[in-house]
């Protein structure tokens, strides 16, 4: 069976519906007066996904090879962020 591919990041639908999901969640706690508000949110992401790395993989050096490839990606990601993050406006 085939997963169909969405999105500028090649996700298939429920990594879409999590990554979504995880917008929403975050999107409360940033502030757009406040960018401190946006490191410690990606910050905090990340410490969680390191984190989750480190409960699949016993071996730090498959973590580094993850963050290594992750690189790759961060002129992708640039590019679609004002897409993706969406900060809302107070009215």
């Amino acid at each position: 069976m085939t997963k169909e591919k969405e999105s500028v990041f090649d996700l298939d639908k429920d990594q879409i519906v999590l990554y979504n999901d995880i917008y929403k969640l975050i999107t409360p706690y940033i502030k757009p007066d406040n960018s401190d508000s946006l490191l410690m949110t990606s910050g905090t992401l990340l410490a969680i996904a390191i984190q989750l790395y480190t409960a699949m993989y016993k071996d730090d050096k498959a973590i580094y090879t993850i963050l290594e490839n992750a690189k790759e990606s961060l002129p992708k990601l640039r590019e679609s962020i004002e897409n993706n993050l969406k900060v809302p406006t107070v009215h």
